[in-house]
């Protein structure tokens, strides 16, 4: 899989005959000539690739290499001037590698993907400091799902799902469900900042042993999911939105939460929604949810926001989850893969045992 790869057609999007395809590491001196694909990809980010937000700039992609906050590798083929591969990804604080993208121009997925990862997992081998990578699929990156797991790479299944507050079926359905709390010791409010602490370790309790912490390592511990509570309420996964975030209190103490955030001008996001597990049960999670919801279409009434559309992310097999979006309102509107690799498999990879 190392050497040239011979073709005898020559269709769009295919490599001419006699092509070689090259990995190369993303630097300070080669990166203008990185100019053009990371346009391209700009372009599609957010109608193919399904980013939330527009890129940076290629100056502050710049910066970022320079200053080694971002990492990457592009792909050349020696048949033709232009890169047809690129890879960002970085190393977060809670010791996980997050791949922010692979944008791929050519139709031979399988032989830049093998690239890529030969060269990604040479790198981080020996790099301290991470115990997983973590790199959601979305939008076309999706069609890599087929061999990404011959470097031991093991997938997830999202939902995404998508409540449309301008649609009067959705509203209907919505107005109809109505659920009681079980007892005068619980109560629902918005964020309050001295719930931070309490929520954090309900979070734990909730995620420790969920899938989000395969990929994620903040939840397996106190100290991250405090970390994750300042995160979102700083703004640092989008503009949070605390009057419409909704939190259950059982004899004044947090047990459940159910957050928000604005994506864009007109849409926001749910990036968590859980209970205590000593309280799953009676319906408290529809409850949370329906008054997540209620706040932010109150305040959409008043002219304090202008959030037309709520998404909200979950397993595909966690069907009790999907039910419970679907009886608000919620309607599925795509899927994706996402995976992640632990150092123990990078660690165990041997060219030519899995791919």
């Amino acid at each position: 899989m190392s050497g040239p790869i011979e073709d005898t057609e020559s269709e769009p999007g295919i490599p001419p005959k006699g092509f070689m395809i090259k990995a190369h590491r993303i630097t300070r001196d080669n990166l203008e000539a990185l100019r053009g694909i990371y346009g391209r990809f700009c372009e599609k980010a957010v109608p193919e690739y399904q980013w939330a937000r527009e890129p940076v700039g290629f100056e502050d992609l710049g910066l970022a290499i320079a200053e080694r906050v971002l990492f990457g590798y592009w792909v050349e083929d020696t048949a033709v001037t232009e890169p047809i591969a690129l890879m960002l990804y970085r190393q977060e604080a809670h010791r996980a590698l997050e791949i922010n993208v692979i944008h791929v121009e050519i139709d031979d997925l399988k032989t830049v993907l093998d690239r890529l990862m030969r060269m990604f997992i040479e790198d981080n081998r020996e790099r301290p400091g991470w115990e997983v990578v973590s790199y959601a699929m979305l939008g076309r990156q999706a069609a890599l799902i087929r061999t990404i797991t011959w470097y031991g790479f093991k997938p997830v299944g999202q939902a995404v799902l998508n409540m449309d507050l301008t649609d009067a079926i959705s509203i209907q359905i919505f107005q109809q469900q109505q659920f009681a709390l079980p007892g005068a010791e619980y109560t629902l409010d918005c964020w309050q900042p001295q719930y931070a602490g309490a929520v954090a370790e309900c979070i734990h309790a909730a995620f420790e042993k969920a899938t989000d912490g395969l990929w994620d390592p903040r939840f397996k511990s106190l100290t991250g999911t405090r970390q994750v509570v300042g995160l979102i309420t700083a703004d640092g996964m989008g503009q949070f939105l605390p009057a419409c975030t909704s939190i259950l209190l059982k004899n004044n103490q947090p047990v459940g939460f159910c957050f928000l955030i604005e994506d864009s001008l007109m849409q926001a996001h749910i990036p968590l929604i859980g209970l205590h597990p000593d309280e799953k049960r009676q319906n408290l999670g529809n409850a949370l949810l329906k008054d997540c919801l209620s706040r932010t279409i109150a305040e959409m009434v008043a002219g304090h926001n202008s959030i037309l559309k709520v998404n909200a992310t979950t397993d595909t097999d966690n069907i009790r989850a999907i039910k419970m979006y679907r009886r608000m309102g919620f309607k599925e509107i795509d899927n994706y893969p996402h995976v992640y690799l632990t150092r123990e498999k990078l660690l165990a990879f041997q060219p030519g045992k899995w791919c």
